[in-house]
């Protein structure tokens, strides 16, 4: 039976570390996901249902056949699961801005990344940006001043709300970049220095996606299950590494189109 796909955004409620088990040159110890191609901020498939399997084994128990029906059995037997995990790709990044401490941004490449995933896995004709985004502007919309996020002047415009649904994700304002500009933001995300457990008490670093970062991805079925819908759209779920220290609480949006 062919799997039929629906469509989420995960807002990022506090910073998440979904690690790659990569290091920077000494610099970062401990990188985040990125994807292969873009090399934008990502969630991989396997680190996605891994924390989603885990929220329901906590919610439903771990032995509960609900878990092992939707996820697959972890044990020798090859049965896969009823649900099919796509990676998670960036939707829109926070950037410290002069306005109202943030903005939430992106660029004309990721419009149509995401556009055109969207059409491939959804149907032609579907979208989820319905922004036309200039090319060689950095614009920030919904104010009527200049302003600035990092070290980049944005040009005021008037809000429109840049998806092709009602959200709530994005109400008041946004911002765009080029293309150099943004991948220059998201190259340099966030690092926060930890101290090791033990007897080795020198700091090391961790790369993270800062909260408020909203990602989209695509699960699919063709045995739908009401029980584990309900729960995805009002349960925060942990995502990534650091539970204990509050990292990775996401909520699942879904999309409707």
């Amino acid at each position: 039976m062919t799997a039929i796909f629906k469509a989420y955004f995960i807002k990022c409620i506090t910073n998440l570390h979904a690690g790659s088990g990569d290091a920077a040159a000494g610099i970062i110890d401990k990188m985040v996901q990125r994807d292969p191609v873009t090399h934008y901020p990502t969630i991989n498939a396997s680190s996605l249902k891994g924390g989603l399997r885990e929220h329901f084994e906590g919610k439903w128990g771990k032995g509960d056949e609900r878990v092992s029906k939707i996820f697959g059995k972890e044990t020798g037997d090859t049965e896969t699961g009823t649900h099919r995990f796509l990676n998670a790709d960036l939707i829109s990044l926070p950037v410290r801005c002069t306005h109202k401490q943030y903005v939430l941004s992106f660029d004309k490449k990721l419009v149509g990344l995401v556009n055109g995933k969207v059409a491939n896995i959804l149907g032609a004709g579907k979208k989820i940006f319905k922004l036309t985004v200039e090319e060689n502007a950095n614009n920030i919309y919904g104010t009527a001043a200049q302003a600035y996020a990092e070290d980049f002047a944005l040009q005021p415009k008037a809000f429109i709300n840049p998806f092709a649904m009602v959200t709530g994700l994005i109400e008041e304002q946004f911002a765009t970049f080029t293309n150099s500009n943004f991948e220059s933001l998201v190259k340099n995300l966030p690092v926060i220095a930890r101290n090791s457990v033990g007897e080795n008490k020198n700091l090391w670093y961790e790369e993270i996606v800062p909260h408020q970062t909203i990602f989209i991805t695509f699960i699919g079925t063709a045995r739908a299950s009401k029980e584990f819908d309900a729960a995805l759209e009002t349960d925060l779920i942990q995502i990534g590494a650091n539970a204990s220290v509050g990292y990775g609480l996401c909520k699942f949006i879904p999309i409707t189109l």
